[in-house]
């Protein structure tokens, strides 16, 4: 079965990777994803695959997560190289290794130039952040109007598929299967990784540049560590990503509907006056 990535061209160049933050997503990953940017790293995150590459890497995302939780589908599972070829122009993966299974990280680890960040947190508060963002993402899926929008938009119907696929391969609509996924990743991520290339961060104690500067070998910038993402901003970035594929997809519809009920309303004089 052919793949989205067996479609991308091959790249020119891969740039050597330098560091995993192998934790999931609302573990303080966002606020790391621009911290490594601001260290000079090219970090690539879930906010980088939708709001930069857009439909052609999401639907890479959805067939690897795809092949991870749904075997039975017969798609191929993501592999290493699979990885350089799709992320070439990339040296930090962040969260991104996390939905790709154990397999793909234990051949990063392989690797001795790679480094290791995972930040852990309760698993309770861990459910619960994800329930009031992904989990409020697929209930918007499900809604008026973007139930109906996101057939105008090629980008809005990748956005909320990819959201629904995820939230249901990690258990979301189940907050026991939730909280298992959470507890059972991140023991096995701590017994694959290598310990002395590995920064374990819990989150409670907080994240800052004393935290992961010295573990990379780089000086502590002159600026503030970024802020966390919370569940307010993770919604306002939400909005400001869908606004103008929403305005499109309006627009859309609209080129589509008017001319339908023109049509309806004129066979309906027409069968009236008859």
């Amino acid at each position: 079965m052919s793949r989205e990535i067996d479609q991308l061209p091959v790249p020119a160049a891969i740039r050597q990777m330098k560091v995993i933050v192998a934790s999931p997503s609302r573990s303080g990953t966002l606020g790391l994803y621009r911290a490594m940017q601001i260290l000079g790293y090219n970090s690539y995150h879930l906010y980088e695959c939708v709001a930069v590459h857009g439909v052609q890497h999401m639907k890479i995302f959805k067939e690897a997560i795809t092949a991870q939780y749904y075997p039975s589908s017969g798609v191929k599972r993501i592999t290493r190289a699979d990885c350089d070829k799709w992320l070439a122009d990339y040296d930090c993966l962040v969260e991104i290794p996390s939905y790709l299974g154990v397999d793909v990280i234990k051949a990063y680890a392989n690797d001795p130039d790679v480094k290791f960040i995972l930040t852990e947190r309760s698993p309770e508060k861990w459910a619960k952040s994800v329930r009031n963002s992904v989990g409020k993402v697929v209930a918007m899926s499900g809604a008026f109007p973007f139930n109906i929008l996101k057939y105008f938009d090629a980008f809005l119907w990748h956005f909320f598929d990819f959201n629904v696929l995820v939230y249901r391969a990690i258990g979301g609509e189940n907050e026991e299967l939730l909280y298992q996924y959470y507890t059972e990743y991140i023991e096995k991520v701590k017994t694959t990784l290598p310990a002395d290339r590995l920064c374990l961060i819990r989150l409670e104690d907080g994240i800052d540049w004393e935290t992961i500067c010295p573990f990379l070998g780089v000086p502590v910038p002159q600026v503030a560590y970024p802020g966390r993402n919370e569940p307010e901003k993770f919604q306002a970035m939400v909005q400001e990503a869908l606004q103008p594929k929403v305005t499109a997809a309006m627009m859309r519809m609209g080129a589509v509907v008017v001319p339908v009920l023109g049509i309806l309303g004129w066979a309906s004089k027409s069968y009236f006056w008859k």
